[in-house]
């Protein structure tokens, strides 16, 4: 039987507090500029941010995460401001959480599930809803707070539901086991899909493969629709993509490349997505060039590289050629932020997908930079082998051609994964 999740909240939050900890390795800048990120994922969700508030600690508070006194202090503003939700900026443990709902009497999350709440609201697809239930069983595993019962909506519609209690046997355990069985299940799920994406990379393995990566918001969408001429959903807004788009683009010298969008990458990206958008995520892997799309304007862009670096090498992906695209130049008030990141990445190109800067220049890099993959050939190709001759103009660079009445003769520049199928034309390279 078909399995049918549905990964939202039937009453999510509404008005929440934010609650962040500047610890003795941080400093105070990137502790509120954590937290303003915070906001804006819970903004994203539909919550209305009430209150922010940060204490400073050295070492998080092994029972509630803060200190008992920062507790004490959010009782009373949890009533004053009628808020349903404490929301906090890093991943709490199980045992944190269990402890601040019991003393606050209200719904605890971390950053963590605010994500994962995010991500279901944002998976439109079977696929996207199937990876997002797989984080959000895995999260929900140890915890089992009651955050479970938006959690039981992941049940399947025929052997989904609670079995009957058995002798001796706790409501947690139940849980737990339910949890268990289901993960099970999606898993199953998700292996045929990425056999089913296997089955679609090696259709197209001949290809060139570029991969877009970036932060969230970076702008990766609009450059795709640019690149491509598509309409894929571009927001300002935190993972408006989360399904891997794939399109064909044809490049000036007549070659082609297939171009992914990929879901951007956020700072402390939970373990549970990059594992549950695994199949998604080797479009990255996979890619002969990433192109890594930066929000230039923004405050934190630097902090934002370094993310995504941090999210790249742990899908083993950092060896493989980068080309740095630094975007929405129109939004910039100073171009001494942009001269900064250029010193350090003096090979970056400097764009504006909205308004279309920096479009050819990019367009041109891409184009030598594939020239530069193939040799340069000379053949000899009869009439009859039209095959050899459509490969040529489809995937190589045709230079000059000349007819003969036995023959064409051909100068092309052709990549070398190609060269076993006209090698028997070859004249001399």
């Amino acid at each position: 039987m078909q399995q049918l999740y549905d990964t939202r909240s039937p009453n999510p939050p509404s008005r929440a507090i934010l609650v962040g900890i500047k610890l003795r390795d941080s400093s105070m800048d990137e502790t509120e500029e954590s937290l303003q990120e915070l906001q804006q994922l819970a903004e994203t969700a539909g919550i209305e941010v009430v209150c922010k508030t940060i204490q400073p600690r050295n070492v998080p508070n092994p029972t509630y995460f803060i200190g008992e006194g920062k507790v004490e202090e959010l009782k009373p503003l949890v009533e004053e401001l009628n808020a349903d939700a404490v929301i906090f900026d890093e991943e709490l443990s199980p045992g944190q959480n269990r402890n601040l709902e019991k003393v606050l009497d209200v719904a605890t999350l971390d950053r963590t599930g605010l994500i994962l709440q995010v991500f279901a609201q944002r998976a439109l697809t079977k696929e996207a809803r199937l990876q997002v239930a797989l984080a959000q069983l895995e999260y929900a595993l140890p915890r089992l707070t009651r955050m479970w019962t938006h959690l039981s909506r992941l049940a399947t519609g025929g052997g989904g539901g609670r079995h009957l209690r058995g002798p001796g046997e706790t409501q947690l355990e139940m849980d737990r086991r339910w949890v268990r069985r289901n993960i099970a299940q999606v898993r199953k799920e998700l292996d045929a899909v990425e056999k089913q994406r296997h089955v679609q990379r090696k259709r197209r393995s001949e290809k060139v493969k570029v991969s877009f990566v970036g932060y969230t918001n970076a702008g990766k969408s609009t450059l795709f629709n640019v690149l491509t001429g598509e309409s894929v959903l571009a927001e300002d807004k935190l993972f408006a993509t989360l399904d891997s788009t794939t399109r064909r683009v044809d490049l000036p010298q007549k070659q082609q490349i297939l171009l992914s969008d990929t879901v951007g990458f956020i700072k402390k990206l939970p373990h549970q997505l990059v594992a549950a958008f695994k199949a998604t995520l080797e479009e990255v892997s996979e890619a002969d060039l990433l192109l890594h799309v930066v929000d230039v304007s923004h405050a934190e862009a630097e902090a934002q590289i370094a993310a995504v670096n941090v999210v790249l090498k742990e899908l083993d992906a950092t060896d493989i050629p980068m080309l740095m695209v630094f975007n929405k130049i129109d939004r910039l008030t100073s171009e001494d932020e942009l001269q900064i990141l250029q010193c350090q990445y003096p090979e970056a190109l400097s764009i504006s997908a909205q308004r279309g800067d920096g479009i050819p220049a990019l367009i041109d890099a891409l184009t030598h930079r594939f020239v530069e993959r193939g040799m340069n050939l000379s053949l000899r190709i009869p009439y009859t082998e039209g095959k050899a001759l459509d490969l040529l103009h489809k995937h190589g660079t045709v230079l000059d051609t000349e007819y003969t009445d036995e023959a064409v003769h051909v100068k092309a520049r052709l990549p070398n994964r190609y060269l076993k199928a006209v090698e028997r034309f070859l004249v001399s390279s």
